[in-house]
């Protein structure tokens, strides 16, 4: 079907769906933002995060389409301070399909897929969803992109036959430059690294720490990967066989992810590749799944931290900065795996607009600040002054820790503030 006609499934009071970042249908989203002017009232349409700018996020078309996404990125950000009433929806990305399978069960799904191959299969490529949305939606619409690689994975795929509609629109996927790691980072990336084993399973994001862990993590052999994203970082370690995942204990010989980011680099990398096998986020970020692979190792990033070992890593203040995600996820399968061991990481201090220099480790979190991984999951916390082991530990040994991996400026006060709020004699 042409766009317009594609649109015209939809109705007045529907719940759509779609997937994740690359595998959005932006140019599908553009049209059905056009065509709901005219057609369309009290749309809701459930997602997880803009990899790119779309004009169904912005606020004119409100009245028409309400944008609700489990994570929010720059281009949700700008949306909301223009305007926008796109909202943030509170959820672990292990757990979207018990939502979208539910409580927020869509009529019609929205998608973007490659071109259906010899066999009428269509590859949901960069960000699969789970094909069991098939099944509780009436209504299935994909946008067929030639750019979109033809990832493998039994999951990743969904018979051309149970799509209602194809709607061909080609567009340059979502790209993102990783820039080089600063100095902070590169030693955040060293003390994480001295702890991973040879043979060790890695899930790490995007991100300059995640970069400088793509540089550091050289030097290690016959690492697995089983990570929410895949990225260029990644893709540098499965070309230099540092990642073949030959000592995995679970989905050995592949590479498997849920979400991908680069550059047409790595999309280029990912079509037809057999070392790779994309799944829907539920399957990918259950935490049980993750504790399958022994010595798992969870690198993933936070803006704050508190002296009991909170861990803020979505939010500033009151204001909703990113998502849940699939943080606390990966920290509950790396402590539950033989051997596994999660890291937090942030810098020790920020300067915010004013050029004031604050502590990013601290008595309490910010007035506003969301938890997003309990102190009773965290295991390390780094900075570039050091790894802080908070597992299992009391109050105490805690707030030693982490004072001793806090910028120097601020650790004497860090301990007077301790010792007046009764966490260390």
């Amino acid at each position: 079907m042409n766009p317009e006609t594609a649109c015209a499934l939809i109705r007045s009071g529907d719940v759509l769906a779609s997937n994740f970042g690359g595998s959005i249908p932006y140019a599908l989203l553009d049209a059905l933002a056009d065509y709901s002017l005219e057609h369309l009232e009290n749309v809701t349409l459930y997602l997880a995060g803009f990899y790119k700018q779309t004009k169904i996020a912005e606020a004119k078309y409100n009245r028409h389409i309400t944008v609700k996404s489990c994570f929010l990125g720059p281009w949700e950000r700008r949306a909301v301070a223009e305007g926008s009433d796109l909202s943030y929806q509170a959820m672990h990305l292990a757990n979207i399909n018990h939502d979208r399978l539910g409580k927020h069960r869509a009529r019609v799904l929205l998608a973007a897929g490659s071109e259906p191959d010899e066999y009428g299969m269509i590859s949901l490529g960069v960000a699969p969803f789970d094909p069991k949305l098939l099944d509780s939606s009436e209504t299935v619409i994909v946008q067929v992109n030639r750019n979109m690689p033809f990832v493998y994975g039994a999951d990743c795929q969904i018979p051309a036959e149970r799509v209602t509609a194809l709607v061909p629109l080609d567009e340059a996927l979502p790209e993102m430059v990783m820039a080089p790691p600063n100095d902070a980072q590169r030693r955040i990336a060293g003390h994480i690294v001295e702890r991973i084993p040879d043979g060790a399973c890695v899930q790490f994001g995007i991100g300059g720490v995640s970069a400088a862990m793509g540089e550091a993590l050289r030097e290690k052999r016959d690492l697995g990967c089983h990570s929410e994203m895949l990225t260029e970082p990644i893709m540098a370690l499965m070309k230099a066989g540092v990642i073949n995942n030959s000592c995995k204990s679970f989905c050995p010989g592949r590479t498997v992810f849920t979400n991908a980011l680069g550059t047409a680099v790595l999309y280029r990398f990912m079509d037809r590749n057999p070392a790779l096998e994309a799944h829907p986020t539920a399957w990918l970020n259950d935490p049980r799944n993750i504790a399958k692979n022994d010595d798992m190792i969870s690198v993933n990033g936070a803006l704050c931290v508190d002296l009991t070992g909170q861990v803020c890593a979505e939010s500033i203040g009151f204001r909703q900065f990113s998502g849940t995600g699939g943080q606390l996820d990966y920290v509950r399968g790396a402590r539950w795996s033989k051997g596994g061991k999660s890291f937090l990481t942030l810098p020790s201090v920020h300067t915010d607009k004013a050029g004031v220099q604050h502590s990013n480790i601290s008595l309490t979190l910010p007035m506003g600040s969301i938890v997003t991984t309990p102190r009773a999951d965290v295991h390390y916390i780094v900075t570039e002054y050091g790894a802080a082991d908070l597992q299992d530990e009391p109050v105490d040994v805690r707030a030693k820790r982490l004072i001793e991996i806090a910028h120097p400026d601020y650790r004497d006060e860090l301990t007077f503030q301790a010792k007046k709020a009764g966490y260390i004699v």
